[in-house]
């Protein structure tokens, strides 16, 4: 199979299903993002909020679009042919300061080496072959999927059907709130009462390396638009981060104490 944006939309009523979900809250950053704007677009009745991070809009149809899509026929061909083979030969394997500096240069350096961690646990292996080597576990052909191409009066008729609350937090450094978005971010703003939209400084992976920024604009709006039920509020969390912080110092003053009496030794 070829993967699409169509089918992506399509597993989001899947997972509904298999959970017997009636609604669902969806944050999505970048492909999520947009997969959240046409989901809501499409089945309004079963959102009841949408976060997008630095996206609105898929890509609108352009010639450009063909030069990009082209290279995708050969190498999604490359990609099967290796998933085909991966029981008999493991994929390339690498150290992980390697893959940290894959990671940097396949995000354009929107994910600094410091950062890559946080997305290379959820898709590297251990190797078998080299025990301080690992490899990419994903499958390949996830990075040529077929974009969802629309023009412009399709992008303005969706936005006007998101009625739902909805946040789109922009990253300064990044093209993709483009002004291709202009119309139907326009049309969100005077046709939903629940639109914001915030600016943070940042490249694409604003949220990973300005979260504290982008969490200043996320949690009050989830907060107020989904606030947790009464049954749930608790003191014992807080008691928990108190008694830590307490330890903590307790710990932090007698280290201090212990290296001043070493140093009258």
């Amino acid at each position: 199979m070829h993967y699409s944006m169509h089918d992506y939309v399509f597993i989001i009523a899947r997972v509904m299903k298999a959970y017997k979900w009636q609604k669902v809250s969806l944050l999505g950053h970048s492909l999520g993002g947009v997969l959240s704007f046409l989901f809501t677009a499409l089945a309004p009745h079963t959102v009841d909020m949408v976060i997008s991070l630095d996206i609105c809009l898929p890509i609108l149809e352009s010639p450009r679009m063909l030069s990009g899509w082209a290279p995708y026929l050969e190498k999604h061909l490359v990609e099967e042919e290796r998933a085909d083979q991966s029981e008999m030969h493991e994929p390339p394997s690498y150290t992980l300061p390697q893959l940290r500096s894959l990671m940097a240069k396949g995000s354009f350096e929107s994910v600094p080496k410091e950062f890559a961690h946080h997305l290379l646990y959820r898709s590297v292996a251990k190797s078998q072959l080299y025990p301080e080597k690992y490899y990419f576990s994903r499958d390949g052909r996830v990075k040529y999927y077929v974009i969802f191409p629309m023009n412009r009066s399709q992008g303005s008729e969706l936005a006007r059907r998101v009625k739902k609350p909805y946040l789109i937090i922009k990253a300064s450094n990044s093209p993709y709130v483009s002004p291709n978005s202009d119309e139907a971010i326009a049309i969100l703003r005077k046709e939903n009462p629940h639109f914001e939209m915030h600016e943070v400084a940042g490249a694409h992976h604003a949220h990973l390396t300005n979260a504290t920024e982008v969490a200043k604009y996320l949690v009050p709006f989830i907060r107020h638009y989904r606030p947790p039920p009464v049954s749930s509020w608790s003191l014992a969390g807080e008691e928990a981060s108190i008694s830590k912080k307490e330890k903590r110092r307790a710990q932090e003053r007698f280290f201090s104490w212990n290296l001043k009496r070493r140093s009258k030794l």
